[in-house]
């Protein structure tokens, strides 16, 4: 049995993690604009390493985070389309050029899907503690947003590796 995934999984495992960004952001958008109406003129902008705020803004700031989601929502999803353009860590050639491209795309579906996630997280915390009172983030929010980032990053790079 091949222990890889198939082109087929893959493609799958892509659909998910596409699915997974888009539905972060519209979800972001819808919870953003319907909470919009009975936000305080002072919100939470920043939270330190503790998860507890350390700078507040306009109302209008909750706008920034959305911005940039959409935006790096936009930048990742276009650049998992072009595999070609990335640098890799092992040599590309005829026989694994296919296998690493996929891998390649994956992995970049894969950190767009938890970087929307994440943001979405944050901006739904934020709303949610404007009309809650609760304003912090939980003390394990960076650890684990680390965790997860930066386990990806070493996950796709092993499996690369392994595929020379």
């Amino acid at each position: 049995m091949n222990k890889w995934l198939s082109k087929i999984d893959y493609k799958k495992v892509n659909m998910i993690m596409d699915a997974i960004s888009a539905l972060s952001i519209i979800g972001m958008i819808v919870c953003t604009f319907f909470l919009w109406q009975n936000s305080p003129d002072r919100v939470p902008m920043r939270y330190n390493f503790n998860g507890e705020v350390d700078t507040y803004g306009s109302k209008s700031s909750m706008l920034i985070l959305l911005f940039i989601d959409v935006i790096c929502y936009i930048g990742i999803a276009l650049l998992s389309k072009y595999p070609e353009v990335y640098n890799y860590c092992v040599e590309i050639n005829e026989e694994n050029r296919e296998k690493q491209f996929l891998m390649a795309q994956t992995f970049m579906k894969a950190i767009n899907a938890e970087i929307t996630v994440i943001f979405f997280y944050i901006q739904l915390h934020t709303l949610m503690g404007i009309t809650t009172g609760r304003q912090n983030l939980s003390v394990g929010f960076m650890p684990l947003f680390l965790i997860i980032l930066f386990g990806t990053i070493g996950f796709y790079i092993l499996k690369s590796r392994k595929s020379k």
